[in-house]
C-alpha cells in the first residue's frame, strides 16, 4: 500500500530513487491505503482499504465515485451521474466485463442455454443456477438453490416470479403489480391441473408445475404475453390450452374458459378493430390466421404438431364436446399441452390437396378472392374421431371458409426467444 503527492522534486540519487519508487508503488496499488489521498487529481483511483472498494476521483476532483467491490467481485455502486458512459459488470463466476448496457436492465445468468429455474416439488421452485440482476437501482447477485416463496397454490393458474430489492424471490399471480416495491418480474411459470405425459399414455390428475412452462427475461417465449404457454423439444412454444372465445382479456390460452368454435366464435382483437364484444360469428381458417397473428403467435405447422403432441394416448378421442379448456389427462402431451388430441380438431398452416372448386372463388368473407385455392390441414381430431384421432392425424378435405360447430378449434405457437 502506498500513497504520494506525484511531485518528484529535484534531489540527490538515493533520494530521488526513494521518490521514484514510492511514486511507482502508488500507480500499481491504484493509492491503496485507510484514508484518502492527501493530495488528489480529477479521475485518478483509491483502492480503499476501510470500505474495501475502488474508488474514482470525479471530473470536478471534489468527490470520490464508488466503482468496484475489491473482496467479491461485485458491483459497487452503478457509477453513474452525468459523466459516466459505461459500467463494470461483473460476470457471474468470472472477472468483471465493460459493458455500455442500461444498468436498469441489467439480468444474466451463469448458464444462458437454460431456463432459471428448476421444479423441486409439485409446487415448489428454486433457483437453477447462479445470476444476477438489477432491482430498485440496485445489482443484486442471487445463488443457485435459491428457493421461490410461493402463494397458496390455484390450479390452472399462471404464475410470476419477482426479484425483489433485499435479494429475495416471491411468485405471485400478478403480472402486473409487483409484491414489494422496486420489485422486478423476472420470470414464471403455469402450475397445471395435471402432470405430462411420461410416456405414450397421457398424464395424470394431480396438480403440479409443468417444467416445461419455466421461463426468464432470456429464455422465454417470443410474443410479448409468455403466460399458458410450454417449450416443446426446446424449439418453440405452444399454448397449453386451445384458444378461447376471448383472447384479448384471457390471452390465448387460459385454463377453464370457453373454448372458441363456429358454435363459440371469438371475440374479434382490438388490433384487428374489434371493440371488446363483438365476435366473428363463425371460426373459419382465414379468421383463425388473423387471430394468430394479431397476438403475436402463428398457427401449427403438421410437424410441430405431430411434435408438441406426443406422449398423449393415441388412437383414442375424449368422448365428448369439452367445451372449456381444462385437463384430458389420457391426452396431455409430454410437452403438457392438454386436450391435445381427440378433443377439437384445429387448423393449421398447411393448405394443400384438391382444390376446392376451379377458378376464382370469393370464399373469403369479402377480403378478396382466391384462385384456385388449395385445401386446408385440420390436425389432431376432435371427440367423436375415435382410432384415427392423434398425434398424426390430419384431414385434408375442408377449405378454409369453412366453420364448423364444436369439431373445429385453435391453438397456437409462437418461436424460442434465448438471449445471452
Amino acid at each position: 500500500m502506498a500513497q504520494t503527492d506525484y511531485d518528484i522534486v529535484d534531489q540527490t540519487g538515493l533520494s530521488f530513487l526513494a521518490d521514484l519508487n514510492t511514486t511507482l508503488d502508488a500507480i500499481v496499488s491504484n493509492n491503496s491505503g485507510a484514508t484518502e489521498p492527501a493530495t488528489t487529481f480529477a479521475y485518478m483511483w483509491w483502492a480503499d482499504t476501510t470500505s474495501g472498494l475502488l474508488k474514482q476521483r470525479n471530473a470536478a476532483n471534489s468527490a470520490w465515485v464508488d466503482k468496484y467491490n475489491l473482496s467479491g467481485g461485485e458491483l459497487a455502486e452503478l457509477s453513474g451521474g452525468a459523466d459516466a458512459n459505461f459500467t463494470l459488470m461483473p460476470q457471474v463466476g468470472g472477472d468483471p466485463i465493460v459493458s455500455f448496457k442500461d444498468t436498469a436492465k441489467l439480468f444474466r445468468k451463469s448458464n444462458s442455454s437454460t431456463v432459471l429455474f428448476t421444479k423441486t416439488g409439485n409446487f415448489t421452485v428454486d433457483t437453477s443456477q447462479d445470476f444476477y440482476a438489477e432491482a430498485g437501482g440496485s445489482v443484486l447477485t442471487i445463488a443457485s438453490g435459491t428457493a421461490i416463496t410461493m402463494p397458496i397454490a390455484t390450479t390452472g393458474t399462471d404464475y410470476a416470479v419477482w426479484l425483489k430489492t433485499d435479494g429475495s424471490l416471491q411468485a405471485t399471480t400478478s403480472f402486473t403489480s409487483p409484491p414489494a416495491t422496486d420489485a422486478r418480474k423476472i420470470g414464471g411459470f403455469h402450475y397445471a391441473p395435471g402432470s405430462n405425459a411420461f410416456a405414450q399414455a397421457g398424464g395424470n390428475s394431480t396438480p403440479q408445475i409443468n417444467e416445461y412452462s419455466f421461463w426468464d427475461l432470456n429464455y422465454r417465449p417470443s410474443t410479448d404475453d409468455p403466460r399458458g404457454m410450454t417449450l416443446v423439444a426446446g424449439g418453440f412454444w405452444s399454448d397449453i390450452y386451445l384458444l378461447n372465445t376471448n383472447p384479448d382479456v384471457n390471452g390465448t390460452s387460459k385454463y377453464n374458459e370457453t373454448i372458441a368454435d363456429g358454435s363459440s366464435p371469438p371475440v374479434i382483437p382490438a388490433t384487428l378493430g374489434g371493440n371488446g364484444s363483438t365476435t366473428y360469428g363463425s371460426l373459419t381458417w382465414f379468421e383463425a390466421m388473423s387471430i394468430a397473428t394479431a397476438m403475436g403467435k402463428k398457427a401449427f405447422t403438421q410437424p410441430q404438431f405431430m411434435t408438441a403432441m406426443y406422449g398423449v394416448t393415441e388412437a383414442t378421442d375424449a368422448g365428448s364436446d369439452p367445451g372449456t379448456t381444462g385437463l384430458d389427462a389420457p391426452r396431455t402431451s409430454r410437452w403438457g399441452v392438454m386436450q391435445a388430441t381427440g378433443n377439437l380438431r384445429i387448423w393449421a398452416q398447411d393448405r394443400g390437396g384438391n382444390y376446392s372448386t376451379g377458378g376464382w372463388n370469393a370464399n373469403t368473407d369479402g377480403f378478396g378472392s382466391e384462385y384456385n385455392a388449395p385445401n386446408v390441414s385440420l390436425l389432431g381430431g376432435f371427440w367423436n374421431n375415435g382410432v384415427n384421432a392423434g398425434s398424426r392425424f390430419s384431414d385434408w378435405g375442408d377449405s378454409a371458409s369453412g366453420s364448423y360447430t364444436f369439431s373445429v378449434g385453435m391453438r397456437l405457437v409462437c418461436d424460442h426467444l434465448q438471449l445471452d
